[in-house]
């Protein structure tokens, strides 16, 4: 991608945009190049943007966000937050979406003890309590 528009992208994510916040973040966990060749992405640099735009209320961003922690080196430390996360993006996502963050959270939710599942809920609500007025620190686990 070009310089400039990468420059664009990086301002826009600063300047608090959750659309390019989402999309840097897309960009930084980078898993093919242009010609299907595997590139090394920066997960830290992924997450930061990513929890940037979840945190704004992006499901796409929610969503993303889950599947990294479910998924990334230290997962069983982050299966609580990864299931909060596609709770989150379950209820606000539509269509193929909606279908993609609620098979996420089926999957995830069957790592869970009942304990660790009540706690996932627990976190779910208390982000969307708290959104009008601070964001939660709901994800408190180490970086995937």
């Amino acid at each position: 991608m070009a310089t400039s528009t990468m420059r664009y992208l990086r301002l826009a994510a600063e300047s608090g945009d959750a659309a390019a916040q989402f999309n840097l973040g897309v960009l930084s966990d980078g898993r093919l190049d242009d010609n299907g060749y595997a590139i090394e992405g920066n997960r830290a640099e992924s997450l930061k943007w990513l929890l940037a735009a979840a945190e704004q209320g992006l499901p796409r961003a929610q969503s993303r966000l889950a599947e990294l922690y479910a998924d990334g080196p230290n997962a069983s430390e982050n299966l609580v937050n990864a299931c909060a996360w596609f709770l989150l993006a379950t209820k606000n996502s539509r269509g193929i979406h909606r279908h993609q963050a609620r098979s996420g959270y089926e999957r995830v939710a069957t790592r869970l003890t009942p304990a660790q599942l009540t706690e996932a809920k627990r976190l779910a609500g208390l982000w969307k309590t708290q959104r009008n007025h601070e964001t939660p620190q709901l994800s408190q686990g180490k970086a995937p």
